[in-house]
């Protein structure tokens, strides 16, 4: 799974088993229909003809957030936990935010910017620190089993990690103010990985390892040239020429690779690119599932829409100006985070299953997990931190704006009764 953020700059476990088969299946759609119109000498396009207003039928947007701060460098993994940043009152700083089954917790307290998080299916999150506002000495951090550590300690410049699920971490370091190379970080060691005169940034990877990212060369004239890369199999590919300006960077398991650039929305594997129909110049992005899903941007010239392809069918998610998309993401099991708003009023939005009252895991049975979720929802305040508006979709049951006693007798009252 993979997302991309700052567009204007470049219980799972009971389902689970179902994914062993349709992975490659699904993956195969697309690359059997890039391989037909590519052996034919036509321009390959991939899967998304149709156009459709809202999200696909049984799904609904929800708001994580609401509140006048901006919410940015959202992600998140395949058991619905979500990382941001929120920009705090005073503009100086930015904090991580965990969201969790209905719980906002903010993970960091201090005076610097918090950036960039990523998070792996074991609710570990990586992310770096600058220590004043677009300062240059930043540093990379993670927070694992309740515990935050800092995993550099340099004069050099670590920014935009990611994690693996083995808690393999990659990110870039700038040690010469100019250049910057990819590095791996593996049980405490950390490995530099690129070696060369450009800047290597925005690394992504999947579960075999293998990582994808964009080599800047901003030395290049008349105006900089980027080059999207992958590692697969510890094989280097060049995929697109250095000529122009790719970004956006995305990496599947089965080691298809998603950007974006002046012709759209671009997908690579085996040698073979395939085009995004519908998608322009103005198209951004993309982030892929591993079960063929593709979440992208485009720009009206007003603001940005949110699109996810599946199959054949393009959803354009909103259409407003008050809900400009700021960053997204989309995991394996159909959901999808965004940042929306009226900029820089961002707040995170979720695309779920559509919920029934109290059934909040959207499992079609109203037990004890949807009660530990009413819990976590009931716990929010007395943390400090805000009700997610989604909590009292679900659990404001007598529909007055808050979550109380009365609902959670309402709540009793919906109890699926036991087989």
């Amino acid at each position: 799974m993979a997302g991309f953020n700052d567009l204007e700059r470049c219980r799972f476990v009971r389902v689970q088993p179902l994914f062993g088969g349709l992975l490659r299946a699904a993956q195969a759609c697309i690359l059997t229909l890039i391989a037909i119109l590519s052996s034919a000498g036509l321009r390959a396009e991939g899967p998304g003809r149709a156009i459709i207003q809202g999200p696909p039928p049984g799904w609904e947007l929800v708001k994580i957030t609401d509140d006048p701060e901006l919410d940015e460098h959202v992600a998140m993994n395949n058991v619905g936990q979500i990382v941001f940043s929120k920009r705090m009152p005073d503009s100086a700083r930015e904090e991580i935010f965990l969201y969790d089954n209905g719980k906002l917790r903010r993970l960091t307290f201090d005076n610097f910017q918090d950036q960039g998080g990523r998070i792996n299916d074991n609710g570990t999150i990586v992310w770096h620190r600058l220590p004043a506002f677009n300062g240059d000495d930043s540093e990379i951090f993670r927070y694992r089993d309740g515990v935050i550590e800092q995993l550099t300690d340099n004069d050099d410049q670590d920014f935009r990690a990611d994690i693996t699920n083995s808690e393999v971490i990659m990110w870039s370091r700038r040690p010469d103010g100019e250049t910057a190379q990819l590095v791996q970080y593996r049980d405490g060691v950390v490995t530099q990985i690129t070696n060369n005169g450009v800047t290597n940034t925005c690394v992504r990877m999947n579960a075999n390892e293998d990582f994808a990212w964009i080599a800047y060369d901003f030395k290049a004239e008349p105006s900089w040239r980027s080059t999207i890369m992958c590692s697969i199999g510890s094989v280097t590919h060049e995929i697109t020429d250095g000529t122009n300006q790719p970004q956006g960077c995305a990496i599947t398991n089965d080691g298809l690779v998603g950007w974006h650039d002046e012709g759209g929305i671009k997908l690579w594997q085996d040698g073979i690119t395939a085009w995004i129909p519908n998608t322009t110049e103005d198209a951004s992005g993309p982030a892929l599932s591993n079960v063929a899903e593709i979440l992208y941007a485009s720009w009206n010239g007003v603001f940005w829409s949110p699109f996810v392809v599946r199959g054949e069918t393009t959803h354009q998610l909103t259409n407003s100006e008050e809900q400009n998309m700021g960053g997204g993401n989309i995991n394996d099991i159909g959901e999808v985070v965004l940042e929306m708003g009226d900029f820089p009023e961002l707040d995170i939005w979720l695309m779920w299953r559509t919920r029934t009252p109290g059934d909040f895991t959207g499992d079609g049975r109203i037990d004890r997990f949807d009660f530990e979720s009413m819990l976590n929802c009931l716990s929010n305040e007395a943390c400090g931190t805000q009700t997610p508006p989604v909590c009292l979709d679900v659990f404001d049951l007598d529909d007055d704006g808050d979550i109380d006693f009365r609902d959670f007798a309402a709540f009793q009252t919906l109890v699926t009764p036991s087989q």
